[in-house]
C-alpha cells in the first residue's frame, strides 16, 4: 500500500467520524427546542444537515482529490464531479446563507400629506434552527449602520427555536430604530410550535410592535398590518380597515403582510406601497423548477422576489435573511431592502 493510499484510508475514516460527531452535536442541539408537534424527526434531520458539512465538508473535499489521485481510468474523472457538487454544498451552506445584501428600491409621487420616508424592510428571520444567535446580532448591527426611519419585520420570526424566546430575541433592544411587524405562517402554527403568546411577549418586552389588525400613524403615513394568511385571519381585518373596498387614506397607506398572497384579497387601490416576505425568493433558485415549487408550496400569484405592480399597488415581497427546510440559499442571497419613499 502507497503512502497515498494510506493517507487516503486515514482520511475517510476521519470523514466517517466527522459524520458521526455530527450526529452526537445534533442530538445535542436538538434538545431544548420548541418543536412543531409530530416533526421532531424531520428537525432531528435538518439540524443534521446543518452540522454535518461544517464538521466533514472539508475532509470530504480532500478525500475526493485524494481519490482522483489514486484511480486511473475512466472511473477518475467522476470525483472532480462529486468535488464541485460538494463545494456547491459548502458555498450554499457556509457562505450565501450569511452573505447579506442591502437592495434599495426608490418610490417616488408620494401624497401631498405623506412626509418622505425611509424603511429598512426584512423579512423570515427564522431564528432557531438555522439562524443562528451571531446572525441575529449580526442583523442588528447591520440595521443600526443604516439611516431609515423605521425598520419593518414582515413575520416568521421563528423556526423551532430554543425554549427561552426572551433571551434569544435580545438583540433586538439594541436596535435604535422604531421596529413594528406582524407574526407569520410559523410564528401561528401554520406550521409552527405551539409559542405565540410567548413570542408577541417576547418581541414586546424588547421594543417590537406587532401591528396585525392596526393602522398606525408614521411621519404622515398609516401603516397598516395584517394577519398571516395561513394562521391567522386578514379577511375581517381587511372589511374593518376598508369599509366597503374604500378608504379615504388609502392613497397613503404601507400594509405589512406576511404573504404576498394577503395582498390579493386587498381592494383596488387599497395602498401605496405593501410589503410582504414568505417566499425566500425560492431559496435555492433552480431555473424552471423554482417557479413551480413556489406555486405548489407557497403562493398563487408569481411575486417571490421583488416589486411588482398589483392591483392593491405596488408590492415588495423581500426573501428574507433566514433559511428553512435546508441549511441553505443558493442564488438568492438574504437581503434586507431600502425603501425610500420620495416625492
Amino acid at each position: 500500500m502507497s503512502d497515498l493510499q494510506r493517507l487516503d484510508r486515514r482520511v475517510w475514516w476521519l470523514v466517517g467520524g466527522a459524520l458521526l460527531l455530527s450526529l452526537a452535536i445534533t442530538a445535542w442541539d436538538h434538545w431544548g427546542r420548541w418543536h412543531t408537534p409530530r416533526l421532531e424527526v424531520r428537525n432531528f434531520v435538518m439540524l443534521w444537515l446543518y452540522w454535518a458539512p461544517r464538521l466533514a465538508g472539508l475532509p470530504l473535499l480532500v478525500g475526493l482529490w485524494l481519490r482522483w489521485r489514486i484511480e486511473r481510468g475512466a472511473r477518475r474523472w467522476r470525483h472532480p464531479v462529486y468535488a464541485a457538487l460538494v463545494l456547491v454544498g459548502l458555498w450554499s451552506s457556509w457562505i450565501e446563507p450569511y452573505w447579506i445584501r442591502v437592495r434599495h428600491t426608490t418610490l417616488s409621487g408620494i401624497p401631498a400629506e405623506a412626509q418622505p420616508l425611509k424603511l429598512a424592510l426584512v423579512a423570515d428571520i427564522h431564528w432557531g434552527l438555522f439562524f443562528r444567535d451571531r446572525q441575529l446580532d449580526d442583523l442588528v448591527n447591520r440595521l443600526n449602520a443604516m439611516d431609515v426611519d423605521a425598520v419593518i419585520v414582515a413575520g416568521d420570526w421563528t423556526h423551532e427555536p430554543t425554549q427561552d424566546l426572551r433571551a434569544g430575541f435580545a438583540p433586538l433592544a439594541r436596535l435604535r430604530h422604531p421596529v413594528w411587524g406582524v407574526l407569520g405562517n410559523h410564528d401561528v402554527q401554520a406550521p409552527g410550535p405551539k409559542l405565540t403568546a410567548p413570542l408577541r411577549e417576547a418581541l414586546t418586552q424588547h421594543g417590537v410592535r406587532l401591528i396585525e389588525g392596526q393602522a398606525v400613524p408614521l411621519k404622515g403615513w398609516e401603516l397598516v398590518g395584517l394577519d398571516d394568511q395561513w394562521g391567522g385571519r386578514p379577511q375581517p381585518q381587511i372589511e374593518r380597515l376598508w369599509p366597503g373596498g374604500l378608504s379615504n387614506d388609502s392613497t397613503r397607506r404601507l400594509v405589512v403582510v406576511h404573504q404576498p398572497d394577503t395582498v390579493a384579497l386587498l381592494p383596488k387601490g387599497a395602498a401605496f406601497l405593501s410589503m410582504a416576505g414568505h417566499t425566500h425568493g425560492g431559496q435555492i433558485w433552480i431555473p424552471g423548477f423554482s417557479p413551480w415549487f413556489l406555486r405548489k408550496t407557497n403562493s398563487l400569484q408569481p411575486w417571490w422576489n421583488g416589486l411588482y405592480g398589483t392591483r392593491a399597488g405596488q408590492l415588495l415581497v423581500t426573501p428574507g435573511v433566514g433559511t428553512i427546510g435546508l441549511p441553505a440559499r443558493l442564488g438568492v442571497r438574504p437581503t434586507i431592502d431600502r425603501i425610500d419613499l420620495v416625492r
